[in-house]
């Protein structure tokens, strides 16, 4: 108790005991949750990740008028296209050399997550002619978050 003067500043013994006590709380509360929820953003980026790619693929096969082939597996996800000679000719058959690029200049790529379940593996082949997925609507399911790619190569999901 302090009698009203000019040098009363201050906070009491009391007041610092409960506020280190509620913030003691509230870190016990708020951290575990914080902690537990991490794989489920990985998943959520993950199956983000796979759905920008499925749709950049799609966007690449309609552009250069190549067939583009987009396999997902257990270790991760790449796209491929038939593409061959100097002016970039597409090639009928053959194998799948021509690795997509992101618009970083980087290939279409990625590692699965650790901790990130994956129902099936998957392979999508997108028409340079249409954009189509032959055999479609296909789906794909990373954790919870469920990406289905139609016939017409449309992808829905996350």
């Amino acid at each position: 108790m302090c009698v009203p003067r000019k040098d009363c500043r201050g906070f009491t013994l009391i007041e610092l005991i409960a506020s280190i006590t509620i913030i003691g709380i509230l870190s016990a509360v708020t951290v575990p949750l914080l902690t537990r929820s991490t794989p489920v953003y990985a998943e959520r980026g993950y199956a983000d990740g796979i759905a920008a790619s499925l749709r950049q693929s799609r966007a690449v096969a309609l552009a250069s008028g190549c067939d583009v082939r987009f396999t997902i597996t257990a270790v991760g996800y790449n796209a491929f296209q038939h593409v061959a000679g100097a002016n970039n000719h597409c090639a009928a058959a053959g194998a799948w050399s021509t690795p997509v690029r992101r618009g970083d200049g980087h290939n279409l790529l990625e590692t699965q997550p650790t901790g990130v379940t994956l129902t099936a593996n998957r392979v999508f082949v997108f028409s340079g002619a249409d954009g189509t997925v032959a055999g479609g609507p296909l789906t794909i399911q990373v954790g919870p978050q469920v990406i289905t790619v139609e016939a017409t190569g449309a992808v829905q999901g996350p």
